[in-house]
């Protein structure tokens, strides 16, 4: 298939060479950025192909400026593109000129976290900065199979830290083009069906009442077919030269939904402080969000819940040599990015495709000296399956200890690692460790580079144990001084008596 992009470009002559001049004609035209285009072959032993056995990618991203229009352009396109249900054939294109921006393709945009927050849509949309005055609006399909389409304008004034802005987004589904291939309809929180209308409107403030204290507030409306849901937030602050304070309360009602979003956590209402603070000379760093949270809004449900939620970040750099971070938060948050312990175990019970975490704790610990580094990383989940009716829990635990050690003065580098990982879910215990290494050297003064990696996990499933070895070689060449890179690398794994070989060949080429 070919597929083929027209940028049109529309000069209007001035009569005077002081308009011409305006118009940025001295900086004439340029361009830069990078194309990319890779192949992969794939050949598996012992049990069926996961993959085809031959595929091909191309993308790039170009930035042009036509005399002082900004015009950045992306693009990705592969074989892969009609066997699958993802758009990997797609083109996003952002051409700017001072206080205007266009967004075109494949893009999304962010009006409010209640009304258009973020979801992808193939359409258009425009960004006018003029001032003081913020103005936004988009159009375009947000799934594909629903034949969803929305539109949405938002309008802002900005002034000394001082800001006012509304907010409208309606979408609506059509007709499915095809009800037995839904592409993104798994990504929406909510089971809604195929003619819903969903209309959203937010307003939001922002005041500074001194120099110090400050004051802000949204309030957000859904219609969504013919019933209604709201939903508030609002904080008062104060802020000092090392610490600042805040006073937050939201509130969402129980099913308000956006189709201008993936999902919304609802029923739920938060009274926090929100402090943040500096000390030996910036070196500290404590942040928080800690309240009482409350369910079951409108008493539908058969017992309420109520418990103190927090959110605490610390980070912590005492000297050139030290550096310490750590998260705490049990505020209910929602995640696709599952855990993938094993490539060749799928849990036949897992069938989420959102996580509810509830519970969340990162850690990183970091020492160097010299050439060498030690890190530690530390991850603990608790989370529940929102589209289980059962609340089905799982925890997942991860930790990453590496040793990295530079060799300048050979143009090499060596890193070992060791990794733990470990999941209950729906009476299912995962678990699996092992040690990696990765040693990459430089040649030819620095213009050739290779790498080669070996990982050995052992991987436990309730009472199945199974091994898992990978071993890698990348070779990469780019000449020096020269914009052209090319690289190929060569992965094989193996699991009992299965057999997998990946051979990739990469090319790139700057300007």
């Amino acid at each position: 298939m070919r597929y083929l992009i027209y940028i049109p470009i529309l000069f209007v002559q001035q009569a005077s060479a002081q308009a011409i001049d305006q118009l940025g004609v001295k900086k004439g035209i340029t361009m830069n950025g990078s194309i990319n285009t890779s192949t992969t072959a794939y050949k598996a032993f012992g049990m069926a192909q996961r993959r085809d056995p031959f595929a091909w990618y191309l993308n790039g991203n170009i930035n042009m400026n036509l005399f002082g229009y900004a015009m950045p352009f992306s693009f990705s396109y592969s074989n892969q593109g009609t066997q699958y249900s993802q758009p990997f054939n797609q083109y996003r294109f952002a051409p700017s000129y001072k206080w205007v921006k266009l967004y075109l393709g494949t893009t999304s945009m962010q009006f409010s976290n209640y009304t258009l927050a973020g979801h992808i849509f193939n359409g258009a949309g425009v960004e006018l900065t003029p001032g003081k005055w913020r103005i936004a609006a988009m159009y375009g399909t947000l799934d594909k199979a629903l034949n969803r389409k929305g539109y949405g304008t938002k309008i802002g004034y900005e002034n000394n830290g001082n800001s006012y802005s509304i907010a409208l987004f309606t979408a609506k589904d059509g007709i499915p083009k095809d009800a037995t291939a839904h592409d993104d309809s798994a990504h929406d929180a909510t089971a809604i069906d195929a003619t819903t209308k969903n209309q959203t409107a937010a307003f939001a403030i922002k005041q500074h009442i001194t120099k110090r204290i400050f004051a802000d507030a949204e309030y957000s409306i859904s219609q969504l077919n013919n019933l209604y849901y709201d939903a508030i937030q609002a904080g008062l602050g104060y802020t000092a030269n090392s610490y600042s304070i805040q006073l937050r309360y939201e509130r969402v009602a129980p099913d308000y939904t956006t189709l201008g979003a993936y999902t919304v956590v609802n029923d739920m209402r938060n009274v926090t402080i929100a402090p943040t603070l500096q000390f030996w000379k910036g070196k500290i760093t404590l942040s928080g969000n800690a309240g009482l949270q409350v369910n079951n809004l409108n008493h539908q449900k058969m017992s309420d819940t109520r418990r103190w939620v927090a959110n605490i970040n610390t980070s912590i750099t005492p000297n050139d040599h030290w550096t310490m971070s750590a998260n705490y938060s049990n505020f209910n948050t929602f995640t696709r990015v599952r855990p993938l312990s094993d490539p060749y175990f799928t849990n036949p019970l897992d069938t989420l495709d959102y996580y509810q975490v509830n519970t969340t704790y990162n850690s990183m610990l970091m020492y160097r000296i010299g050439n060498s580094a030690i890190t530690l990383n530390t991850s603990f989940q608790h989370a529940s399956d929102k589209s289980d009716a059962n609340d089905n829990l799982s925890s997942f635990f991860t930790s990453n200890l590496s040793y990295t050690y530079l060799l300048k003065k050979h143009d090499m580098s060596l890193t070992t690692a060791f990794n733990y990982y470990y999941n209950t879910s729906a009476g299912f215990n995962t678990e699996f460790f092992g040690p990696n290494l990765n040693v990459s050297k430089q040649f030819l003064n620095k213009t050739c580079k290779v790498a080669v990696l070996t990982t050995y996990n052992s991987t436990k499933v309730a009472s199945t144990q199974s091994d898992l070895f990978n071993t890698g070689l990348t070779l990469g060449y780019t000449p020096k001084g020269k914009k052209h890179t090319i690289s190929s690398s060569l992965l094989y794994m193996q699991k009992d008596a299965v057999r997998e070989y990946t051979g990739t060949m990469n090319y790139s080429y700057s300007f």
